[in-house]
């Protein structure tokens, strides 16, 4: 049979094939590599809306550079046709995950964290996602996460428009927050909603409500308290049931304000449950390459929202009657994971809990996994693209590390370069945190917040907030340091907006830090 060639694409094995358009592992000839090229269906070429939903998806995945959210190579229309080219990676959807069985709280609550972190980076972009649920999260080896499909995602400003004058509400009922059957504002707290949602399935093996029917889902979400996990799982401690309660509170302003906060609640929940409630836990289930019959199980339903003026949280006679005739379309995911190229299958990921500062070489990883390749992608642009960058084995938590012999040029030939650097990513920002705190307290260096920055000369050794240069000012543990050890000048700093810790290294004493100091901030920190 002759190959199907689309564009630059040479297409092969199917994916997946859903409501609006399909998924095919593809070989890009012009960039040499495989991706999951999404293409809307031909059915689809006249209807507006659908087009509109698949160009906006492009858009929103396109500017949002967080690590959780699988990047989008390139997009737009080839011979009229409507497509997503995105890397394409190896794992399976949290759904499958835990049709096996409940999965344990720890790892639960590290799963997340993730989906939190990515989160919180649309709402900060005024985004909501509106269709958080299991099948939407995609867990790689290493329990690395990805959120996919921002198909549906709405704006919360007032001045957005809607894809349809008919007021439809687009979603998957089994993790819908009630105000979204409403004809109210939504916004970032409906997330919060589904999120806690998606953890309560985590730990019992099950969605939130198990109500068969459209009404009765509707019904539940609307007047049924929400489901206490520790009563299908042991396992569970009741402080987790008290954190899922308050993620899918029935009112908006009763649950937490942001979906990281939910996240850091539930891993507080199970730092303080006493040690007998938690089993120890065990090793991570294997994930296996998503199959194109599990890619096309993404049921979206569509239901219309409750008339305005409707007492919040009451279902309308109207709106469980309507429910009945609920159209269901299905709608392919955004992203999706394949069996990959088995020539460059992912790398396996190790960790310790030590944290390294020496110049020690460390075990250069053969293979890249997306993990590296997601760090690679998100270097300072003086690191980025420069052949003496590796992935390394990591170590500390982090689920990649990169090692570079120098940089591609130095901003300022007055000022010192680094003779080596190093850059971690993390899962989740409390893992990267706690790295950053394992670093200083194993060199005994201080936090001292009304000091300069690193000026070893003028202030002593210590740790503090940096600002950054473009907007945000200082932002919650985004530390930097700098110290002399192991007979290398070192500078490291937090980068919490892409889950990374930076080290820039250079043989010498204080006064080569100095000058180290000064080529970080005019190279690396005037990008930040």
């Amino acid at each position: 049979m002759t190959q199907e060639t689309f564009g630059p694409y040479r297409i092969e094995q199917l994916l997946g094939r859903g409501g609006m358009g399909e998924v095919h592992r593809a070989y890009d000839t012009v960039h040499d590599r495989f991706v999951a090229l999404k293409r809307l269906s031909p059915a689809h070429h006249g209807d507006h809306e659908y087009r509109a939903r698949f160009r906006r998806e492009a858009q929103i995945v396109a500017r949002l550079r967080e690590p959780h959210v699988i990047p989008i190579h390139a997009y737009g229309e080839i011979d009229d046709r409507l497509y997503l080219d995105m890397r394409l990676v190896e794992g399976a959807d949290l759904s499958d995950v835990i049709r096996e069985r409940a999965i344990e709280p720890s790892r639960a609550v590290r799963i997340v964290e993730q989906v939190a972190s990515a989160l919180d980076a649309a709402h900060a972009d005024g985004l909501v996602h509106r269709d958080v649920k299991p099948s939407n999260v995609l867990v790689t080896s290493g329990d690395f996460v990805y959120l996919v499909d921002f198909g549906i995602a709405r704006s919360v400003s007032p001045t957005a428009t809607a894809l349809t004058a008919s007021g439809l509400v687009v979603g998957t009922l089994d993790y819908m927050a009630p105000e979204r059957f409403e004809s109210g504002p939504v916004d970032g707290r409906a997330d919060v909603y589904a999120l806690a949602g998606v953890l309560f399935a985590c730990v019992a093996g099950r969605r939130p409500f198990i109500a068969d029917g459209t009404a009765a889902q509707i019904w539940a979400h609307l007047k049924e308290p929400p489901p206490r996990a520790s009563a299908v799982n042991p396992a569970v401690p009741p402080a987790l049931d008290d954190v899922i309660a308050r993620g899918m509170a029935k009112n908006p302003a009763d649950r937490y304000a942001t979906a990281g906060e939910l996240a850091r609640a539930a891993a507080q929940a199970l730092a303080s449950a006493p040690a007998s409630a938690i089993p120890p836990a065990g090793p991570a289930t294997p994930t296996t390459p998503m199959t194109a019959r599990q890619a096309d199980t993404a049921a979206t339903e569509v239901v219309r929202p409750q008339a305005s003026g409707a007492e919040p949280g009451a279902a309308s006679p109207a709106l469980i009657a309507g429910a009945l005739a609920v159209v269901v379309l299905l709608v392919v995911t955004a992203i999706v994971f394949s069996n990959g190229d088995k020539k460059r299958g992912s790398a396996t990921t190790s960790t310790t809990t030590t944290t390294s500062t020496s110049s020690s070489p460390a075990t250069t990883t053969t293979t890249r996994s997306p993990q590296d390749d997601v760090l690679l992608s998100t270097l300072p642009t003086v690191y980025r693209g420069a052949g003496s960058c590796a992935p390394v084995t990591p170590d500390g938590g982090a689920v990649a590390t990169v090692r570079c012999a120098k940089p591609n040029s130095s901003s300022d030939p007055a000022h010192l370069p680094p003779t080596e650097a190093e850059f971690r990513l993390f899962g989740d920002r409390h893992t990267q945190d706690a790295y950053f705190q394992t670093l200083v307290t194993s060199k005994g260096i201080p936090r001292i917040d009304d000091a300069g920055r690193c000026r070893p000369n003028i202030d002593p050794i210590h740790y503090k907030l940096y600002r950054r240069v473009v907007s945000d000012g200082e932002l919650p543990g985004e530390f930097t340091t700098c110290f002399v050890g192991d007979g290398n000048a070192q500078v490291w700093w937090v980068d919490t907006r892409t889950l990374t810790i930076g080290a820039v290294k250079r043989p010498g004493d204080i006064n080569t830090l100095d000058r180290l100091d000064l080529w970080w901030s005019t190279t690396v920190l005037a990008e930040l």
